[in-house]
């Protein structure tokens, strides 16, 4: 059984009518979806914007199905010249920027002392058809100059989330394999990233199906 976590019903939407015969239910507070794919079924749980709600949906679906393997995938903007606009990545390990001890303790920024890291990897194996690139989620959309000196300079990562390092951190504590699949709306330096944001959410959604059911199709090969 795969689990499926999707931040926003847009970014799925085009996926579920791709696969077309599917069930809807609630999962708790959440908007459900169960479907086939090769074989498999799966559970896409629609979790809500942030970290926290990442984090509760991840855990149902842990708590209630049992996942082989969980993944997420969504949009995200890119914080710096490595990464392209309107491309998708697979993240080989992320965190959350928006966690700071370093005034308290005098660690890193990013640093959780319960998982003595600041990152969180993710599975990748499968996922060769696409660019790997790393990922810094934060409970804020944002292009405050702070939080891109931080995520660049401090945790030193290409692109950013919502919701990416809170599913992570819930997999690591579950021993739960997480593949994770972003698409780039916007990309730090040009135009606003809401202004790109919501001129480039329908595009990259457009492409998400082939690229999360060749997904799935590779990772289940190398099971």
């Amino acid at each position: 059984m795969i689990g499926i976590v999707v931040a926003l019903y847009s970014e799925a939407n085009e996926l579920l009518n791709k696969i077309n015969d599917y069930e809807e239910f609630n999962l708790k507070d959440k908007r459900a979806f169960k479907f086939n794919i090769d074989g498999k079924n799966v559970v896409l749980a629609i979790s809500g914007i942030g970290k926290v709600s990442a984090a509760l949906t991840t855990q149902l679906l842990i708590d209630l199905y049992s996942p082989d393997f969980i993944i997420n995938f969504g949009t995200c903007g890119g914080m710096n010249d490595s990464v392209d606009i309107l491309k998708y990545y697979a993240v080989e390990k992320c965190c959350q920027f928006d966690f700071d001890l370093r005034e308290l303790d005098g660690v890193p920024l990013g640093y959780i002392q319960e998982y003595d890291s600041v990152y969180f990897n993710t599975c990748t194996k499968g996922l060769d058809f696409l660019d790997k690139s790393t990922l810094a989620s934060a409970d804020r959309f944002t292009n405050d100059i702070n939080d891109i000196n931080a995520i660049n300079n401090d945790v030193k990562c290409s692109l950013r989330d919502m919701e990416g390092g809170a599913i992570a951190q819930v997999c690591t504590s579950n021993n739960i394999p997480l593949y994770m699949i972003k698409g780039i709306t916007d990309v730090y330096g040009s135009q606003t990233a809401q202004e790109q944001f919501f001129k480039n959410l329908k595009t990259v959604s457009a492409g998400f199906p082939d690229v999360v059911i060749n997904a799935i199709k590779s990772i289940l090969e190398t099971k």
